[in-house]
């Protein structure tokens, strides 16, 4: 049997009845999550992306480089009397940006930071050299490749 139009506004009245006044549809737009708005907010707090098609492609950790500036036995374990050497190879072009290498320990502590600006209209390698006149003391590390202060790469290594 088939409901009929008398029989479903008769149901209707019935419920509204015992019921009282209808909830309102749930469909009240809810607040943005907490971490959305972080998000937004951090993203509206970095610096401004170079102009141009400038992109990182490769990131290469070593002891050496060699006569283009790439280091030529990438590695990501060191002694603690090795010099670091990093290659950034970047593709694209941009009227001006700045390339930068922030070096961290385990805990977050800077080791070291170096900068480069750079205008390039090729392909071009950055190259960075880091060392020390004591060993270094082991354990894990990381180094930040960015972009105008924005980190497009990040490396792991370690010194044992």
């Amino acid at each position: 049997m088939r409901p009929t139009l008398p029989t479903a506004l008769l149901t209707m009245l019935l419920l509204a009845a015992c019921g009282g006044e209808a909830e309102p549809p749930a469909t009240a737009a809810a607040p943005p999550e907490p971490a959305a708005e972080a998000t937004d907010e951090a993203a509206a707090e970095q610096p401004p992306l170079p102009t141009g098609d400038f992109r990182v492609v490769a990131v290469e950790l070593g002891t050496a480089v060699d006569e283009e500036g790439r280091v030529p036995a990438p590695k990501d374990l060191f002694k603690p009397t090795d010099t670091l050497h990093l290659a950034v190879v970047g593709v694209g072009s941009s009227p001006g940006l700045v390339l930068s290498a922030r070096w961290l320990a385990a805990d977050g502590s800077e080791v070291a930071q170096a900068r480069q600006d750079l205008a390039p209209q090729a392909p071009t390698v950055a190259s960075f050299r880091l060392s020390q006149p004591e060993p270094w003391p082991a354990g894990d590390y990381r180094v930040e490749i960015a972009v105008n202060d924005r980190v497009a790469e990040t490396r792991n290594f370690r010194i044992e």
